[in-house]
């Protein structure tokens, strides 16, 4: 397997090249029906399945693997796809797309791309961003790198590569500055993986809130959490979180007993664009909540926004008790993954091309989809032999300077940023009791995803 570097574990059949699911990318590659055609004999045996025409094909539910044509239905019924895809059925949290449709028309044809197609709406794209840069729409956005001292003294020195390191100790450090670690806040945090951000999270929030407790008759104050994401992970932090306020509680020499207030956590896996939030705000301490998540993904970045939204009990919508919302610390990444449907504030999008366009045809799907794969030429990277006047070539009849196409896609993701920060000024700021950022959080070198979105209370 070229990208994992290593071989394949699975067996193969007696005088078969690869195994079975290899065999059908092979196949596939080959331009051969999936498993089917064996025209090459040298290549690869006729299966005695195969002669009594009991072929297989993709599973309908997910492509990468294969079932016999006589057993389809049967597996249809207990492929772990169906089973993953109705595991929340039932639960109060789960509601089918919540947070999702966010197009003002829904009912939009799905874009016809063609090579000819994207180069036209790419140029018309480029024309508008320098439209847009000669206006100076935007100001210079700041670079703020800040670092935690915990996480200098206890994290940096176990380290050889501190890249994640230095990112979340600037993350941490905004988010005390701007006062989001007052009174023992809980964390949601959305994409959470293995949750190793709201591992240090924690760590920091027992050291900055409970060093002056000294008793120990006095328990300690804990931060509780609720872990979102659809995917499943290894080697999670949940259990660490806990360990490491064990760790603490001994090394302050603190009673420890069966009464120990430890940290409440919640791990829910669900698509964000399914999750009803109001469910799981049900922690015994009744403390305020923050929004936080270290480099969330294209489109999810937008269904959070709309899942906070969506809250009664964090925007005050619950008349029977005020707002229990802090902040929003979300460190953005991937926007080439977002898309028109879903995108938070396609409003603001649709007014620049309005505005700044020159072809009245050129529509808010095709020119989100330009600025969605313009994107990535802000995060490509360049070769050590490159430099800033090098050419590269974009489209057929276009090359510009690698200098050039880096501050095009800086553009692109600038305007996706401020959509989403006016978004969340015009509904989320309730009372105007919010104050709400984008800011460079690390510098390019250790991260060119370094932008983050800071809602905090003013």
């Amino acid at each position: 397997m070229e990208k994992k570097r290593r071989r394949c574990g699975m067996t193969r059949r007696n005088g078969e090249q690869y195994c079975t699911e290899h065999l059908n990318i092979w196949k596939k590659k080959q331009g051969n029906a999936v498993h089917n055609n064996n025209n090459n004999n040298n290549e690869s045996k006729v299966h005695d399945n195969e002669k009594n025409n009991d072929q297989r094909i993709p599973c309908p539910l997910d492509p990468n693997h294969t079932v016999k044509k006589s057993q389809l239905e049967k597996h249809l019924k207990k492929c772990n796809k169906t089973k993953l895809k109705h595991s929340n059925d039932g639960k109060p949290y789960y509601s089918i797309d919540i947070n999702g449709d966010h197009h003002p028309h829904k009912e939009q044809s799905k874009l016809e791309i063609t090579e000819t197609s994207r180069n036209k709406w790419i140029m018309e794209t480029i024309s508008i961003l320098e439209e847009i840069s000669k206006s100076n729409l935007f100001d210079e956005m700041p670079l703020i790198e800040k670092s935690n001292k915990f996480m200098e003294e206890n994290r940096f020195k176990l380290l050889t590569n501190k890249k994640h390191a230095i990112q979340q100790s600037s993350l941490i450090q905004h988010m005390i500055d701007k006062k989001m670690f007052r009174n023992n806040p809980n964390f949601i945090e959305f994409g959470s993986g293995r949750a190793e951000f709201s591992r240090y999270v924690n760590q920091v929030v027992l050291c900055e809130n409970n060093n002056d407790i000294d008793s120990t008759d006095v328990e300690p104050q804990t931060s509780n959490f609720i872990f979102i994401d659809r995917a499943s992970n290894r080697m999670k932090f949940d259990k660490k979180i806990l360990d490491d306020y064990v760790e603490w509680i001994s090394n302050k020499n603190k009673k420890s007993g069966e009464k120990m207030n430890v940290p409440d956590i919640k791990r829910v896996k669900i698509d964000i664009r399914d999750l009803k939030l109001d469910p799981l705000l049900s922690f015994p301490n009744n403390n305020n909540y923050v929004a936080i998540s270290k480099h969330l993904c294209g489109v999810a970045t937008d269904l959070t926004l709309k899942c906070i939204q969506n809250s009664d009990i964090l925007t005050g919508k619950d008349l029977s008790s005020p707002s229990n919302f802090d902040g929003i610390c979300i460190a953005m990444c991937c926007r080439h993954v977002c898309n028109s449907n879903d995108y938070v504030n396609p409003v603001f999008v649709n007014s620049l091309l309005e505005k700044y366009g020159h072809d009245e045809t050129f529509t808010y799907d095709q020119f989100f989809y330009s600025l969605q794969k313009m994107c990535s030429w802000a995060t490509c990277g360049r070769r050590d032999d490159m430099n800033d006047h090098d050419v590269v070539r974009i489209t057929d009849d276009k090359s510009i300077t690698l200098k050039e196409r880096e501050q095009f896609g800086l553009l692109a993701r600038r305007i996706i940023d401020e959509g989403r920060k006016n978004w969340v000024k015009k509904n989320l700021n309730n009372a105007n009791d919010f104050t709400v950022e984008l800011v460079k959080y690390v510098h390019s070198d250790v991260s060119l995803e370094n932008i983050v979105l800071l809602v905090s209370k003013k």
